[in-house]
């Protein structure tokens, strides 16, 4: 997925010494892509504040954990808890020529077939988003890129599904995410040597079909947890 920069808020050389005196010292905020998945379709959760089209976020309280006001900020416009939240990376980038330093995250939210409203701002298409001012898209770009790359050598992928799910259902989750399609007999195969997967003994039906059986992700049998440290995720305050 491509995400179109706002080319307005980018400085050419020449304009940098402008901007220098601009602000004695760069602002900093917290920003957040959260992601969920309905119907087939990755959507990110935006802040719609003042009418513009942005990433939620929040700015920094003095001597407090930055994770937790990342997690804070979140739980805010969903109403409900993440399932996983981690730190990205911190950039800088000239907005409206004010110098901004930007502490990224990605989250994922399960979903059930619908969206959920959130609490406040809006659910949007992932593929649909438009010029978003540039310390935007280059979180929202990198966060699509770091959660497509976890798929591939950790069990990320489990905090976009409910509960309980079927094969199709974890595949289609998948696939959502990546942007293609994926080999039915090696991503089953894949799925059934991690070991991680547990028969509820439910089956669910969809349409005509017959009925699926449903499983559950077993993060207790997941070895692949060390390649996302504790110090990395925004833990709740013991």
């Amino acid at each position: 997925m491509g995400i179109a920069l706002d080319q307005s808020n980018q400085l050419r050389p020449d304009e940098c010494q402008q901007h220098d005196t601009a602000v004695a010292a760069p602002e900093i905020d917290i920003r957040i892509a959260a992601f969920t998945i309905a119907n087939d379709r990755l959507y990110v959760l935006l802040d719609d504040a003042q009418g513009i089209q942005q990433l939620p976020r929040s700015g920094l309280t003095r001597f407090a954990s930055i994770d937790l006001q990342a997690r804070d900020a979140l739980r805010e416009h969903l109403g409900i808890p993440e399932q996983y939240m981690e730190q990205l990376y911190t950039l800088t980038v000239i907005e409206n020529g004010v110098w901004r330093i930007v502490v990224s995250y990605v989250a994922l939210i399960s979903s059930a077939d619908e969206l959920s409203n959130p609490e406040s701002g809006r659910w949007a298409l992932a593929s649909s988003l438009l010029d978003l001012i540039i310390g935007d898209a280059l979180v929202l770009e990198y966060a699509l890129f770091r959660v497509r790359s976890k798929l591939d050598y950790t069990t990320i992928g489990f905090n976009l599904l409910p509960a309980e799910f079927t094969l199709s259902e974890l595949q289609s989750a998948y696939e959502t995410v990546l942007g293609r399609k994926l080999d039915k007999r090696n991503f089953r195969r894949r799925m059934s040597a991690l070991g991680i997967l547990t028969v509820t003994g439910s089956t669910r039906r969809d349409g005509s079909h017959r009925p699926a059986r449903l499983y559950r992700y077993r993060p207790d049998r997941d070895s692949s947890d060390y390649l996302t440290p504790p110090w990395a995720t925004a833990q709740e305050e013991s």
